[in-house]
């Protein structure tokens, strides 16, 4: 099986499914770059964990640019601040 390029990868996760690609992979419930949840469908939304520098949770390059991939295919709303995730109990 060919695999997936990042945009695949986030139609997929978008679609509820699985598939993955070199760094960025969908089990049609999150969304990880490497092993790090950056996305989750959540009360029926996507919502997506900010996790580069202007969301004051940088991990790393490849990880920002994932990031940005899944932010451009969502409304603004369904972005959330990873700080504030964690204090509402959605991410640990």
């Amino acid at each position: 099986m060919p695999i997936a390029t990042n945009e695949q990868v986030i139609n997929a996760f978008l679609n509820h499914q699985p598939t993955g690609g070199l760094n960025l992979r969908s089990d049609g419930v999150s969304l990880y770059s490497y092993n790090l949840e950056i996305a989750r469908h959540y009360g029926g939304k996507p919502m997506v964990w900010d996790y580069t520098s202007t969301g004051d949770a940088f991990r790393s390059m490849t990880t920002s640019q994932h990031v940005g991939l899944i932010k451009r295919q969502v409304p603004t709303e369904n972005v959330m601040l990873v700080e504030f995730a964690h204090k509402i109990g959605i991410i640990k």
